[in-house]
């Protein structure tokens, strides 16, 4: 009780973090030199899979089964066990050894099938010469694939964010999203700066509690 209570009430101090990290990426993503030529790719990539989604064909076995994935790979990384793994078109289990916050909300904010295209690009770039604009319309079109299925999913009372509380699990998701896909940003762009991505988030984070503060006692 105690634990669910401290995790809303951070929750909702956290919430201003998501405006902030929201706005730092943002910022640096427009001043990304690399995409005023192929930005297009990217958004086309968003796009498709945006069209797909909604008038077509909604990817639930696939969005399943990475998410299943990601529950075993991090309960595996952190010296866990996987005993069962189990894949559907109506939903998904895995059974573990260890499971705690990070691993039952990492499917969430861990864009696999995203990291997965990026591997391989560097992968198979050290030998052959790869159509960039290829690579980053596949980079949009399988983040646009998590964005939208997490939030098809955040729409439900998922068991595992109810572990953590909702609202608390709501802020994390979010935050951590940014965090994860501003990294691979990152890894893509060269002109774009993870660093100056964290310094500007807590700059912004830092105004608006200075803000709320002075508001609330001055």
């Amino acid at each position: 009780m105690w634990l669910k209570a401290i995790k809303f009430i951070t929750g909702i101090i956290s919430i201003p973090i998501m405006v902030s990290v929201s706005k730092a990426f943002y910022v640096n993503i427009v001043a990304v030199a690399e995409l005023a030529g192929i930005l297009k790719y990217f958004m086309w990539g968003i796009g498709t899979y945006v069209g797909l989604h909604l008038l077509f064909y909604k990817p639930t076995f696939v969005y399943v089964l990475g998410h299943e994935a990601v529950h075993a790979v991090t309960s595996w990384a952190m010296g866990g066990k996987i005993n069962s793994f189990k894949v559907s078109e109506e939903g998904g289990s895995v059974s573990t050894t260890k499971t705690n916050a990070f691993i039952e909300l990492s499917p969430y904010f861990i864009p696999i099938y995203a990291i997965v295209i990026m591997a391989v690009y560097f992968i198979v770039s050290y030998s052959y010469k790869i159509n960039g604009a290829t690579f980053v319309y596949l980079i949009g079109f399988a983040l646009a694939l998590h964005v939208v299925m997490t939030i098809e999913v955040m729409k439900t009372r998922q068991p595992d964010m109810m572990k953590s509380g909702y609202l608390f699990s709501i802020v994390a998701v979010y935050v951590l999203n940014i965090i994860i896909i501003a990294g691979l940003f990152g890894l893509i762009f060269h002109s774009f700066s993870t660093k100056k991505f964290f310094v500007d988030s807590f700059a912004y984070s830092k105004d608006i509690y200075t803000a709320i503060v002075k508001q609330l006692f001055f």
